[in-house]
């Protein structure tokens, strides 16, 4: 079982080794091995989880709840696996990006300058810090990994000091520094209250000690954090503009994942710790609707590139939000299903941004780069389509899934909700129509060609093909998504891996 630690471990080593590097060559190179290794390793935690078992260690032999422990169900191996995909992607675009100019007319010098200061480093502590958040048994462990993550993103997102960083930023670390404090607030209380930290242990403890007004609160607060970090209407507003400021690989890795890590935290809390409650999964049904609409409107609204796919992300947010909240096993199958494919759409509409940002500037209002990007072209009209939901893009297939859902669900907010869901893919089919016309479509005579290294082409093609991968292979894909509903339905096989059989909570609990 070993073999969950190596998803932390080998980030923290190799993100320690790049610190001491001076070549950028070799930089490059040791990330890429190491973005690899953990790759491998999620992939044999992720084989074994679809398989139905339960992963869990006790760090330093120490058993739950006293001790340290790292655990992998079907849910943290899907999102384990993702991850690293994309983070492999990500570590091997940025290595070639980190090169050039960000965007047409502008300089190399200061993205060889991130890249001398620690940007490949600060990626790999990143990761640590997003695989920790999958595996942690722990709720103030969980407060670790979330620290560990968010001081890499503050480093990513204000490396190079330009204006836009700063002024994004410090807003960024601001809404975070207080999501983090009221989090280890919360954590605090939660022990105080309940005698444990230990997500599986708090679970079977809240079983024991009945309704409470207190526990609704705790619940409270933790949906209030991790709905922070989840950028979930109206305490999203951070996100449209601080995503788009770093580097493009770096900006779709936030958008990709980073807000996912949010959406994780709160289906543990209240499928494992405060499976009870039902106002709160209610209000965040809701507000997921809103998320929708809002996102839509903003991606509408927005006349830049990567501001208007930021507000995509919102949208898509509000889907898996949504889904999760149903309250129904074939809503939560349609929602993780909708997760891995939100994970793939993006990442590849920010990639398609950072490149079209290269070509022809922030700004996407300059029409005829079809005919000299064709390849770009199909990338974004493939990741458009999978946006909006249009058949028989992956996108169409969660979306039916999650529409159905809440539609057999029945009552009047998940009706309502279905019907937001619906107005959004109409106004996100506009805004992708609306790019696709003002930057791809019209004649190429006032286009002047840039050149794309090949490599970040190289990196945009593969992700394109994976989200391509998620329509064909469906079938199986939502069997598996179907298995992972029903482990996180009761989640007993989590709490029989991670507590002692039969034991019964110890004296001292309130």
């Amino acid at each position: 079982m070993n073999v969950l630690a190596l998803p932390v471990l080998l980030p923290l080593l190799g993100g320690s080794v790049l610190l001491l590097l001076r070549r950028s060559a070799v930089r490059r190179a040791v990330a890429t091995a190491v973005s690899t290794a953990t790759l491998l390793a999620s992939i044999a935690i992720a084989l074994r989880t679809f398989h139905g078992a339960v992963l869990s260690v006790q760090m330093a032999a120490w058993a739950a709840p006293f001790g340290i422990t790292l655990v992998a169900d079907g849910l943290a191996g899907l999102l384990l696996l993702a991850s690293n995909v994309l983070a492999l992607l990500t570590v091997v675009f940025a290595g070639s990006s980190l090169q050039h100019a960000p965007v047409r007319g502008g300089s190399a010098l200061l993205n060889r300058a991130r890249d001398a200061f620690g940007a490949q480093a600060l990626l790999q502590f990143l990761f640590m810090g997003v695989n920790m958040s999958f595996l942690t048994g722990d709720l103030f462990n969980l407060f670790v990994a979330f620290e560990v993550m968010l001081v890499a993103s503050y480093g990513l997102l204000l490396l190079g000091g330009e204006l836009p960083q700063l002024r994004e930023g410090f807003k960024y670390v601001v809404i975070n520094l207080v999501a983090s404090a009221l989090f280890v607030i919360t954590a605090g209380m939660t022990y105080g209250l309940v005698g444990s930290l230990n997500m599986a242990d708090i679970a079977r403890r809240v079983a024991a000690h009945g309704p409470d007004l207190r526990l609704t609160v705790l619940a409270a607060l933790l949906a209030l954090v991790f709905a922070t970090k989840a950028a979930v209407f109206p305490l999203g507003f951070w996100l449209p503009n601080s995503y788009p400021v770093p580097p493009a690989a770096v900006g779709a890795f936030f958008a990709a994942v980073l807000t996912k890590v949010g959406v994780y935290a709160l289906v543990r809390t209240f499928t494992l710790m405060f499976p009870g409650e039902h106002l709160l999964p209610a209000v965040l049904l809701a507000l997921g609707g809103v998320s929708m609409v809002v996102g839509a409107l903003g991606a509408i609204a927005r006349r830049r590139w990567r501001h208007a796919m930021a507000f995509a992300n919102v949208a898509s947010i509000g889907y898996l939000v949504a889904g999760v909240f149903i309250g129904t096993h074939a809503g939560m199958t349609a929602a993780l299903y909708y997760l891995v494919n939100s994970v793939a759409v993006i990442f590849v509409l920010f990639l398609v941004a950072g490149l079209a940002e290269r070509v022809g500037g922030a700004g996407y209002r300059k029409r005829g780069h079809l005919g000299l990007y064709p390849w770009l072209g199909a990338g974004y009209f493939a990741a458009a389509l999978a946006l909006t939901g249009l058949p028989p893009t992956s996108g169409f297939i969660g979306k039916f899934g999650l529409v159905r859902a809440l539609l057999a669900a029945g009552g009047g907010l998940r009706v309502a909700v279905a019907t937001a869901a619906v107005l959004t893919g109409l106004l996100l089919l506009y805004a992708a129509m609306r790019i696709w016309r003002e930057f791809f479509w019209g004649e190429a005579d006032a286009v002047h060609r840039v050149a794309i290294p090949r490599v970040m082409s190289g990196v945009t093609a593969a992700a394109t093909v994976l989200l391509l991968s998620l329509a064909v292979f469906a079938g199986p894909l939502y069997g598996l998504c179907g298995t992972v509903a029903s482990q996180l339905d009761g989640n007993a096989a989590y709490s029989a891996a991670v507590l002692v059989p039969g034991a019964p909570p110890r004296e001292g609990a309130h």
